[in-house]
Protein backbone atom coordinates (compact mmCIF):
# COMPACT_ATOMS: atom_id res chain seq x y z
CA UNK A 1 0.00 0.00 0.00
CA UNK A 2 0.49 3.56 -0.60
CA UNK A 3 2.55 5.37 2.51
CA UNK A 4 1.78 9.28 2.58
CA UNK A 5 4.66 9.66 5.23
CA UNK A 6 7.23 8.80 2.45
CA UNK A 7 8.84 12.21 1.74
CA UNK A 8 7.46 14.29 4.55
CA UNK A 9 10.46 15.24 6.10
CA UNK A 10 11.33 16.91 2.91
CA UNK A 11 8.35 18.84 1.84
CA UNK A 12 8.15 22.73 1.98
CA UNK A 13 6.37 23.69 5.08
CA UNK A 14 3.31 26.46 5.56
CA UNK A 15 4.97 29.48 7.91
CA UNK A 16 8.35 28.85 6.14
CA UNK A 17 9.94 31.26 3.78
CA UNK A 18 9.45 30.04 0.26
CA UNK A 19 12.46 27.90 -1.11
CA UNK A 20 12.53 29.66 -4.34
CA UNK A 21 10.97 33.38 -3.92
CA UNK A 22 11.17 34.90 -6.77
CA UNK A 23 9.54 31.93 -8.62
CA UNK A 24 10.21 31.38 -12.40
CA UNK A 25 12.17 34.58 -13.54
CA UNK A 26 9.46 36.63 -15.17
CA UNK A 27 12.16 37.08 -18.28
CA UNK A 28 14.13 34.76 -20.82
CA UNK A 29 17.52 36.17 -21.57
CA UNK A 30 17.49 34.66 -24.79
CA UNK A 31 14.12 35.07 -26.08
CA UNK A 32 15.06 38.77 -25.09
CA UNK A 33 17.63 38.63 -27.22
CA UNK A 34 16.24 37.06 -30.05
CA UNK A 35 13.43 39.53 -30.02
CA UNK A 36 16.25 42.36 -30.26
CA UNK A 37 18.23 41.20 -33.01
CA UNK A 38 14.76 40.33 -34.67
CA UNK A 39 13.53 43.64 -34.67
CA UNK A 40 16.55 45.29 -36.41
CA UNK A 41 16.98 46.32 -39.74
CA UNK A 42 18.93 43.13 -42.11
CA UNK A 43 21.91 45.12 -43.15
CA UNK A 44 22.24 43.72 -46.62
CA UNK A 45 18.44 43.86 -47.12
CA UNK A 46 17.57 46.30 -50.23
CA UNK A 47 14.29 46.46 -49.08
CA UNK A 48 15.08 47.63 -45.54
CA UNK A 49 13.56 44.38 -43.99
CA UNK A 50 13.74 43.68 -40.38
CA UNK A 51 15.23 40.37 -39.74
CA UNK A 52 11.83 38.96 -38.90
CA UNK A 53 10.74 40.08 -41.96
CA UNK A 54 13.40 38.34 -44.32
CA UNK A 55 12.50 35.27 -42.17
CA UNK A 56 8.60 35.36 -42.76
CA UNK A 57 9.27 36.12 -46.60
CA UNK A 58 11.71 32.43 -46.15
CA UNK A 59 9.44 30.62 -44.71
CA UNK A 60 6.32 31.40 -46.72
CA UNK A 61 8.37 30.85 -50.30
CA UNK A 62 9.54 27.41 -48.70
CA UNK A 63 5.57 26.88 -47.67
CA UNK A 64 4.74 27.66 -51.47
CA UNK A 65 7.44 25.39 -53.13
CA UNK A 66 7.67 21.61 -53.48
CA UNK A 67 10.46 21.06 -51.60
CA UNK A 68 10.89 18.93 -48.69
CA UNK A 69 9.89 20.98 -45.97
CA UNK A 70 7.28 22.72 -47.85
CA UNK A 71 4.49 20.86 -45.50
CA UNK A 72 6.52 22.06 -42.16
CA UNK A 73 6.74 25.53 -42.98
CA UNK A 74 2.91 25.70 -44.23
CA UNK A 75 2.18 23.94 -40.51
CA UNK A 76 4.74 26.59 -39.02
CA UNK A 77 2.91 29.54 -40.44
CA UNK A 78 -0.63 28.39 -39.51
CA UNK A 79 0.49 27.97 -35.79
CA UNK A 80 1.88 31.12 -35.78
CA UNK A 81 -1.32 32.59 -37.75
CA UNK A 82 -4.11 30.40 -36.32
CA UNK A 83 -2.59 28.76 -33.33
CA UNK A 84 -1.89 25.27 -32.75
CA UNK A 85 -4.78 22.72 -33.16
CA UNK A 86 -6.00 22.14 -29.83
CA UNK A 87 -4.45 18.71 -28.31
CA UNK A 88 -7.65 16.40 -27.57
CA UNK A 89 -6.17 14.06 -24.42
CA UNK A 90 -8.35 11.12 -23.00
CA UNK A 91 -8.52 11.20 -19.40
CA UNK A 92 -9.90 8.09 -17.45
CA UNK A 93 -11.06 7.79 -14.07
CA UNK A 94 -7.19 7.20 -12.68
CA UNK A 95 -9.24 6.81 -9.12
CA UNK A 96 -11.47 4.48 -9.88
CA UNK A 97 -9.21 2.56 -12.01
CA UNK A 98 -6.69 1.91 -9.00
CA UNK A 99 -9.97 1.22 -6.76
CA UNK A 100 -10.79 -1.39 -9.29
CA UNK A 101 -6.81 -2.82 -8.91
CA UNK A 102 -5.84 -5.56 -6.82
CA UNK A 103 -2.79 -4.92 -3.92
CA UNK A 104 -1.39 -7.87 -6.32
CA UNK A 105 -1.60 -6.00 -9.30
CA UNK A 106 -0.33 -2.21 -7.86
CA UNK A 107 2.49 -4.08 -6.43
CA UNK A 108 3.19 -5.49 -10.02
CA UNK A 109 2.65 -2.55 -11.71
CA UNK A 110 5.65 -0.62 -8.96
CA UNK A 111 7.93 -3.51 -9.72
CA UNK A 112 7.40 -3.13 -13.50
CA UNK A 113 6.00 -0.06 -14.59
CA UNK A 114 3.09 -1.26 -16.56
CA UNK A 115 -0.19 -3.41 -15.37
CA UNK A 116 0.21 -7.25 -15.58
CA UNK A 117 -0.81 -9.15 -18.85
CA UNK A 118 -3.69 -11.20 -18.19
CA UNK A 119 -1.76 -14.33 -18.49
CA UNK A 120 0.55 -12.58 -15.15
CA UNK A 121 -2.86 -11.16 -13.73
CA UNK A 122 -4.21 -15.08 -13.81
CA UNK A 123 -0.78 -16.13 -11.90
CA UNK A 124 -1.15 -12.83 -9.53
CA UNK A 125 -5.01 -14.44 -8.32
CA UNK A 126 -8.73 -13.13 -8.59
CA UNK A 127 -9.60 -10.00 -9.61
CA UNK A 128 -11.29 -7.93 -6.35
CA UNK A 129 -15.02 -7.80 -6.62
CA UNK A 130 -16.17 -4.26 -7.56
CA UNK A 131 -18.46 -2.71 -5.44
Amino acid sequence: MFDPEIGKGTRWKKGQPSPNPGGRPKSRLLSEALRTRLAEVKPDDPSGRTFAEVIAANLVEIACSEGPGAVHAANEIADRIEGRAPQSIQLSDLAADLRSRSDEELEFYLAHNRWPSDEEGILLGPAPISA
